[in-house]
Formats: C-alpha cells, structure tokens, sequence
C-alpha cells in the first residue's frame, strides 16, 4: 500500500513539473511602476461592496452573539461593523451621508448602550432597528433588494 502511495505521488508530482504548473503568482510584483500598482491594488479594494460583504459576515455573528447572550462577542462585531463601513466609506466616499445617519453616528451608538445593558429585551429592541435602518440604508442608496434578515440556518429570529 505504501508503494502504491509512493507511486501515485511521484506520478503526479512529475505530470505537474511537465506542464510547468505553478502555484506563484507576482501579478502585482511584476508590474513596473508605482501608478499601475496602485491602480491594480485600488482595483482589488474595489467599492463599497466588499465592505458590504464583510459587514453581512459579522451581522449574522452579531445576530448569533445577541442569541446566545455572548454581549462582549456582539459588541466587538459591532465595532468590525463600523470598521467596516468606515473603510468602504473611504472608497466610495458617495456613500458617506446615509452612512453616517443610519449607523455611525446614531444606531451604532444606542446598539451599543443597549449591549453595555445587558438588558435582552432592550437588546433585542435595537437589534431590530439596527436591522431595518441597515434595509432602510439599502433603499437610499438605490439597491432595495438587497435585504438584512435574521438566519435562518440555525435558530429562528430573537424572541
């Protein structure tokens, strides 16, 4: 069995060096100057949406921490959340105004008050608002389909 092992690795290691298959990769490395490095890397960033991604990640993290009554896991998702926002507003610096009312500069504060309480049904309260402002935010800026819901995956929404 172990030359049989043996074999097969050897066999596959010596089909990948015929193709010259390579994991590396310098695409941005290998690009001559500052400018075009740049422009790739901003080009990575991309917009608002990759900030979005990241903030739909820790929501549900958030969600789940509310759940199980894990406050200090909740609060440091809700910081990430900000975080978050914060950065793509520097990318898409158009986003900034709703941005700044519906979360960072009101929500994101009474969200927070209200974890610091460890008070589940005021918790509970501002976990919804937080949500619809996040849908309401959606609609401002011009992708209403995008919608903020509680997981379904794994418990049914916070009671």
């Amino acid at each position: 069995m172990k030359t049989l092992l043996l074999l097969t690795f050897l066999m596959t290691f010596n089909l990948l060096a015929q193709n010259n298959y390579s994991t590396k990769s310098n695409w941005l490395l290998e690009t001559t100057t500052d400018e075009q490095k740049f422009k790739k890397i901003q080009t990575q960033f991309r917009g608002f949406d990759v900030a979005m991604v990241e903030v739909g990640q820790r929501f549900n993290t958030f969600y789940f921490a509310i759940h199980d009554k894990n406050y200090d896991l909740a609060q440091y998702q809700l910081d990430k959340i900000k975080k978050a926002i914060t950065n793509g507003i520097q990318r898409r610096p158009a986003r900034k105004k709703n941005s700044e009312i519906m979360f960072l500069t009101s929500q994101y504060k009474i969200m927070s008050q209200a974890l610091e309480s460890k008070d589940f049904t005021k918790i509970k309260k501002e976990y919804t608002n937080t949500k619809n402002l996040c849908n309401a935010c959606h609609k401002a800026e011009r992708v209403p389909f995008i919608k903020v819901i509680n997981p379904k995956y794994r418990w049914q929404p916070i009671k």
